[in-house]
């Protein structure tokens, strides 16, 4: 990939920076920020070195349609606060133009004309060929942003140069989404352990290296007891651990112990004995963000989707563009 800091960034030079702009705002406060912040150090550099951050993203799905809802200018108090105001621009959600998921090339032109150079700093959305993603980079020199490059670095290291013995938890209930981590990792991995409902709806052979869950149950909101054991005695013997998932209904607090034991004694491992950890996922962010653990693993992903396919493909569409 090209790097940022490879970028020839001068006074003046517009940087048209492609975030991840996809947080939860209520009244317009910015209730969680992990991928805002993501963004800074990328954001700060540009500014450094005297060019303008062009910010741009998108915000839930609007479907080509303008929704004040899930403006981005909701986030200018944000960006105010941490950049300082006349500092950058920020375009509205991208998402509010069809061209944007279409990839279409008079969207990524469009968009390209606001700037001289294109940085992704925007991993949770390098899985889609959209306009700012992919199209932007036929038509201006193209780099990753500082926490694109962590990314890439962080899950190439789970995958090519793990130190074992290393431990898979995926979490969530869609199998079907999970299947080709799961599938890629049967060689690579000495423990996988999978929730509740993911256990219930594995109908494959069930490897030597599998954990399932003790409590099978397609309308299970937790892992029970036993199986919280028997995924800690697993964490305990591992010395790399990717964890993709909250393992029960963290929102309700009711459903919340699975996640949480597991999520402390990866902490934990981390903390005491210089475990490798990985963690991600948009709801596995918001577990380890509820129980005030965000800065106890090793590195935290911004990506879900994204960041199981490129475990699954090792890379991804967004990534591509820019080697």
């Amino acid at each position: 990939m090209k790097l940022l800091i490879d970028a020839p960034i001068n006074k003046g030079t517009r940087v048209f920076v492609r975030c991840d702009l996809d947080v939860p705002v209520e009244n317009g406060v910015v209730k969680e920020a992990f991928r805002l912040d993501s963004s800074l150090p990328t954001l700060k550099y540009i500014i450094e070195k005297g060019g303008i951050p062009v910010i741009a993203g998108h915000m839930g799905k609007p479907d080509g349609k303008v929704d004040l809802n899930l403006s981005t200018q909701q986030l200018v108090p944000y960006f105010n606060e941490n950049l300082g105001e006349g500092a950058y621009e920020i375009l509205e959600n991208l998402r509010f133009n069809p061209g944007e998921e279409e990839n279409s090339e008079e969207f990524s032109k469009e968009l390209a004309s606001k700037a001289e150079i294109f940085v992704n700093e925007s991993f949770a959305t390098c899985h889609r060929k959209h306009a700012s993603i992919v199209g932007i980079t036929a038509f201006l020199p193209s780099f990753a942003g500082f926490n694109l490059q962590k990314e890439v670095e962080a899950l190439t290291k789970v995958m090519e140069n793990p130190e074992k013995p290393l431990a898979l938890i995926i979490g969530g209930i869609k199998l079907e989404s999970k299947m080709p981590v799961i599938e890629k990792f049967f060689d690579k991995a000495d423990f996988i352990m999978l929730s509740s409902i993911l256990s219930a709806n594995w109908s494959k052979e069930i490897t030597h290296n599998m954990l399932l869950a003790d409590n099978k149950d397609v309308e299970s909101k937790d892992i029970n007891e036993n199986t919280r054991q028997k995924f800690i005695w697993a964490i305990e013997k591992s010395r790399t651990i990717l964890w993709a998932g909250p393992l029960g209904m963290y929102e309700d607090d009711q459903f919340i112990q699975g996640t949480k034991e597991i999520a402390e004694k990866i902490a934990e491992v981390t903390q005491k004995d210089g475990v490798y950890s990985v963690v991600g996922g948009g709801d596995t962010v918001a577990a380890i963000n509820k129980l005030g653990l965000m800065d106890k693993f090793s590195f935290v992903s911004t990506g879900g989707g994204a960041m199981l396919q490129f475990l699954a493909e090792g890379t991804l569409p967004g990534i591509e563009v820019l080697k």
